[in-house]
């Protein structure tokens, strides 16, 4: 029997630090039809904003990609480049 957790996993490239305060995360899911590129942007901006909480700091993102899969094509994917902030240079910007 097979568990649905395995036929909906994904796996994230983990965090990938691409510049002295800039970082990237990706995933691409093994969910295929089941999942969206928008739930699997999720995942990613939930896994980059507990990186960022984990050093005191909020997220800000820079760019965000979600893609759907397209059957015998892709699976879904997405990435999610990013910047850890202070708390409050995130509030004085307005981006709360």
């Amino acid at each position: 029997m097979l568990s649905m957790g395995w036929l909906m996993g994904c796996a994230s490239s983990g965090i990938i630090q691409t510049g002295p305060d800039s970082y990237t995360v990706s995933k691409t899911s093994a969910g295929g039809g089941f999942v969206s590129g928008a739930s699997v942007k999720a995942d990613l901006l939930k896994e980059a904003g507990a990186y960022c909480a984990q050093r005191g700091q909020v997220i800000e993102t820079t760019s965000e990609t979600a893609r759907d899969a397209v059957p015998f094509a892709h699976m879904p994917s997405a990435e999610v480049k990013f910047h850890c902030v202070a708390t409050q240079a995130k509030a004085a910007s307005g981006n709360q």
